[in-house]
């Protein structure tokens, strides 16, 4: 039993795979690197033919590939920091040095490049004695390893090189000649996922040290030439979340896993956007850096944006105050919030409005209404596509509340047929506490069909009442409004399903009924005294005729019968 429980655990490790007797493990490079490491997977020999070996060995391997894909990562996308502490400067210099003896053992080993630079050294000295002559670059025998390591010559051309830029190093280190230093080592923090510029505080501290160290280390590779021993240090190849700046981003990551209550698909998408659109501005800029100054000038940058309505530009600059607020408050990454109180004021670039007759003539007049032709697009939802419309027409519900009816929200209450609002079922959900209401069912909407068409739908044993309508999570009318404005734009209309609210509510002030009757009946949360609230209440009959009294008289809508329309 053990053995196979064994056999199965190595079953397990992704990518074993077995190549004649030997075992590779395969490692899928991410879709984001395969650029950088120029390849989309790669297929590594174990070197052994034994299982038990090779699990273990795969695991390991693809430990190091995925260290190697977040140090990568970090490389692609390094963060700004605010200063460089001493134990980064720390931190930097030691790689520096690392790196300066790590170079050296590549040098070392590769006797071909050896060879080389002897080869090349007696060129050069051949075209010294005689200008005209034409150097052969490339060597006429190539240097094979056959372990007796370099030779005399090539020790001593190497010993020259060596001793030359350790000479370079000294009088960089002699004159403190940091500029000669800050690509090494710019490179070197690069690496560990954070950038700097010779501005940064602390910048100039930390190369210093790493010009120390850079001499440091090539005093190490001159005592190799001497057959000295220094071995080449193993530096962290990542910052510690202590020296690494955060960004704002980090805070978005917390952001997402926090709270009470579970952060929606929606909220976190329009955090993300927001935040997207703030990078593509200042890129990796330090959380610490991010100051009264930098807010007011984004926020300058984003009302001259003219693109993007002034709702919009307030609701990015609001997901980014309460990013900030969440680090200041919850995290406490930063002492305070920087941008409290900045805003951008909104004006209504698109008030809505009411539906005009010819706008509902045109609506109503396309195929799918005067002729019952139902699209075939799978947001339209078939049928959905023919009484959505019509119920937000008469009864001026939300397009959510009427996506996500079922059957069973269809009632006879005391002799009135209604459709229930409400958060009953599963993902059912309404906007406010007024959402949840009883809407006495227009009779126009009877005379159309729409009561034969829920008896049709409930014979099928379907729950839902638009059973062809994809729902999406958390907000049930995305689908079918993406598809509602495919199908008005081209009829050259602008008013979105939304409008149907602001077109039955004029009908029924008309008609003389108060603003909390029509707040009954469409869900709106009403304004007013307590007892305009608590106090009142309304029967069926009373909603029924403020219903009754949305009227189209210019409107000619057909009959859904068994067999198609009729007038």
């Amino acid at each position: 039993m053990r053995s196979s429980t064994t056999e199965n655990d190595m079953a397990k490790v992704e990518g074993l795979n077995l190549r004649g007797s030997r075992y590779y493990v395969r490692v899928l490079i991410p879709d984001d690197l395969k650029a950088a490491f120029g390849k989309h997977r790669v297929n590594l020999s174990l070197g052994t033919s034994d299982r038990r070996e090779a699990t273990l060995l795969a695991t390991l391997k693809r430990a190091e590939w995925l260290a190697d894909f977040q140090a990568k990562r970090s490389e692609l996308n390094p963060s700004l920091v605010g200063a460089i502490t001493p134990d980064m400067a720390a931190l930097l210099a030691a790689r520096v040095r690392a790196y300066v003896l790590a170079d050296d053992d590549r040098v070392r080993a590769d006797l071909p490049l050896l060879a080389e630079m002897v080869h090349i050294r007696r060129e050069l000295a051949k075209r010294d004695a005689n200008p005209l002559i034409i150097p052969q670059w490339e060597p006429s025998e190539p240097r094979v390893d056959d372990l007796t390591g370099a030779t005399e010559e090539e020790r001593e051309e190497l010993s020259g090189v060596n001793a030359y830029l350790d000479g370079k190093a000294a009088v960089a280190l002699a004159g403190r000649n940091l500029a000669a230093v800050l690509p090494l080592v710019q490179a070197e923090a690069a690496k560990l996922g954070v950038v700097f510029d010779a501005k940064t505080p602390g910048a100039r501290e930390a190369l210093l040290l790493a010009l120390n160290a850079y001499r440091t280390g090539l005093r190490g590779v001159t005592l190799r030439d001497a057959g000295e021993v220094v071995a080449t240090p193993v530096v962290s190849a990542t910052v510690s979340p202590k020296l690494k700046a955060r960004t704002l981003r980090d805070v978005f990551d917390q952001w997402k896993v926090s709270g009470s209550k579970r952060r929606s698909d929606d909220s976190i998408a329009a955090y993300d956007r927001a935040l997207r659109q703030f990078e593509g501005q200042h890129h990796g800029v330090n959380l610490e850096a991010i100051n009264r100054e930098l807010g007011n000038a984004y926020r300058t940058w984003l009302r001259g944006q003219s693109s993007i309505s002034s709702k919009t530009q307030r609701d990015r600059i609001t997901a980014l105050k309460s990013l900030l607020k969440f680090a200041a408050i919850e995290l406490e990454w930063i002492p305070k919030h920087p941008w409290m109180g900045l805003d951008i004021e909104t004006i209504t670039e698109d008030p809505r409005r009411a539906w005009e007759d010819e706008e509902l003539a045109t609506l109503f007049a396309a195929p799918l209404h005067a002729s019952y032709v139902l699209p075939k697009a799978r947001n339209a939802g078939r049928e959905a596509a023919y009484w959505l419309p019509l119920l937000g027409l008469f009864t001026g519900a939300r397009l959510g509340e009427l996506c996500q009816l079922r059957t069973a929200d269809v009632q006879n209450v005391k002799g009135i047929d209604v459709l229930v609002v409400t958060d009953d079922g599963e993902d059912q959900k309404v906007k406010t506490e007024a959402g949840r209401r009883s809407v006495p069912i227009h009779s126009e909407l009877i005379r159309l069909g729409f009561l034969r068409y829920v008896e049709t739908i409930r014979a099928s044993e379907s729950d839902a009442l638009w059973p062809s309508l994809p729902l999406r999570e958390g907000k049930p009318s995305d689908y079918f409004g993406r598809w509602f404005r495919e199908h008005r734009t081209p009829l050259g209309l602008k008013p979105t399903f939304h409008y149907f609210r602001h077109t039955v509510r004029p009908l029924m002030r008309r008609a003389g009924f108060s603003e909390s009757t029509q707040d009954k009946i469409t869900g709106h949360e009403t304004k007013g005294s307590i007892g305009s609230t608590v106090y009142d209440h309304w029967t069926l009959k009373e909603l029924q005729s403020a219903v009754e009294a949305i009227q189209y008289p210019t409107l000619r809508l057909c009959v859904v019968t068994p067999s198609g329309l009729t007038d």
